[in-house]
């Protein structure tokens, strides 16, 4: 049998449980079906669109805030040693802005920590294979040192990220108390995932469930579940940090109201046409702002996977694509931008081989000892030491907490609410760089409808999303988009291009106008 009908029959058989389409987060938004109509009829009005699945986050966030099971994570986490942030992806990236912002305002008070699947790497280039294991969410929460006296927060839109829920497991053995953060009804992960079974039936884990739906991009948990998380879980710290008097909801709605004035539509607007006649003559995008770099770092990472195009490089990677945005600052040294962005040092994995091993994870030496140490971190030139970037148009953005936000000249937003973690300056610089990325990529071509069509396919996960992407598009089963999907990948030459793309294009040639995908 063909190496490709193997892999596509061990998926549909043995990889059950990462076939998640019966998850709502996975569903498609009805506010976003016909997303790339509304960008193609005017820039302003995708913008409103997006928009729109922020707004619609409003209920359920005020009901989170007055649950027993909030209340409960506010009084853990005051009594807490040690308050662990787990996640993935991008709430690994939000996970590490917690405890990057925590660092900022309570330097001699260190006690929140984030595990990113993959380590700091992972939140400058995605190594997401990592996260279909639970023994690398064991080994990691292990390395923490982990004891009864501590909190874990496991965050995961899906409620079954097999390397968060491997960190929460390990932490529940240990004694510590842990809550998960999900946005789909606690009982669906567990009603079909036995990792879920068993994390979520012991006593000592408190699950905080916040049922939003689909995502404005399917599938694409960058945007509306990592949001609510965010306010969730900032929301908790700062309350349980003695912080009184702020309406959290009020301000969120706040936010969201000066988002949405005719100004800040246009200013956001103006940098998504911007950012698109860049890219359609082959320019890059140089972004430098001297705050909340890790916010526009999580957003430039996090546009790779969810639209193909090149990640962060490595300067001795002569063969390797320029990155076509990327967080520049060349005032500074790349270990001094990662000292401003971290607010401590790197927190990289450097195991070794026979680390690896010894937890069981051979799978991940397929192609050698994966290279995310520190010294790799340190490697891609986010400082000045590299020489500029040939047809890179600088970008500068400017926050301020008492007015707008300013990116390229375009005012966005107002005052935001002053809260100790700075919650709703990063807040809004999120839900602004989320806007502009996902629409400069759907003006550009890559987004069917709301699915991310260009989907690069680096975990089990997302082979999974894009069976189901593939399968409805082209009206066909799920059985045959898998195949369809391993045989066109085996055969591609060109690896910039979505095997999902080249996929649709072969079984439905005219559903793609001729510019899509490209």
């Amino acid at each position: 049998m063909e190496h490709w009908k193997c892999e596509a029959e061990n998926f549909l058989k043995n990889e059950t449980e990462f076939h998640l389409g019966f998850l709502p987060s996975e569903a498609r938004n009805s506010l976003t079906m016909a997303l790339d109509q509304d960008f193609r009829r005017s820039t302003a009005d995708g913008v409103l669109t997006l928009l729109s699945c922020d707004f619609a986050l409003l209920p359920y966030f005020r009901e989170v805030l007055n649950r027993p099971e909030y209340a409960a994570m506010v009084q853990a986490i005051r009594r807490a040693r040690k308050v662990i942030v787990s996640g993935c992806g991008a709430t690994g990236r939000l996970a590490i802005l917690l405890e990057s912002a925590w660092n900022e305002v309570y330097p001699e008070d260190p006690r929140v920590l984030s595990i990113m699947t993959g380590g700091d790497f992972a939140l400058i280039r995605s190594v997401e294979n990592f996260e279909d294991y639970i023994e690398v969410g064991r080994k990691q929460a292990d390395e923490l040192g982990i004891t009864a006296d501590d909190v874990l927060i496991g965050i995961t839109a899906t409620g079954e990220t097999a390397a968060i829920v491997g960190s929460a497991l390990e932490a529940s053995e240990r004694g510590a108390s842990v809550f998960m953060l999900i946005c789909v009804p606690r009982e669906l992960p567990p009603s079909r995932l036995e990792r879920c079974r068993k994390l979520y039936s012991r006593p000592n884990v408190t699950v905080i469930d916040m049922p939003i739906g689909g995502m404005a991009l399917t599938g694409s948990t960058r945007m509306q579940s990592s949001t609510i998380e965010l306010l969730t879980a900032a929301s908790a710290l700062e309350t349980a940090s003695g912080s009184a008097g702020i309406d959290y909801g009020s301000a969120f709605a706040d936010l969201l109201d000066s988002l949405h004035a005719p100004g800040s539509i246009a200013g956001m607007a103006a940098c998504i046409d911007f950012e698109n006649e860049v890219y359609r003559h082959h320019g890059l995008i140089d972004y430098e702002a001297d705050d909340l770099l890790i916010d526009i770092l999580s957003d430039t990472t996090e546009r790779s996977p969810t639209f193909m195009i090149p990640p962060y490089k490595f300067p001795d990677d002569p063969d390797a694509a320029e990155p076509w945005a990327m967080l520049r600052d060349p005032g500074r040294s790349t270990p001094e931008i990662w000292k401003t962005c971290l607010k401590r040092a790197p927190r990289c994995i450097s195991w070794t081989r026979s680390d690896y091993e010894s937890a069981g994870l051979e799978v991940l030496l397929k192609n050698g000892v994966p290279e995310i140490d520190e010294d790799a971190l340190y490697r891609i030139p986010l400082g000045g030491s590299a020489p500029g970037r040939k047809n890179a148009h600088r970008v500068v953005f400017r926050n301020r907490p008492d007015g707008p936000l300013v990116i390229g000249g375009h005012a966005i937003g107002s005052q935001t609410e002053p809260t100790p973690l700075r919650l709703f300056e990063h807040l809004r610089m999120k839900l602004v760089m989320n806007i502009i990325s996902t629409g400069t990529m759907v003006k550009f071509g890559r987004v069917k409808s709301n699915y991310m069509i260009h989907l690069s396919i680096s975990n089990k996960k997302l082979i999974d999303r894009a069976c189901r992407i593939i399968a409805e598009l082209c009206n066909v089963s799920y059985e045959k988009a898998c195949y369809e999907l391993f045989r066109v990948q085996s055969g591609q030459l060109a690896r910039d291009t979505s095997p999902v793309v080249e996929t649709i294009r072969q079984l439905s040639p005219g559903i793609l106008d001729p510019f899509e995908g490209k």
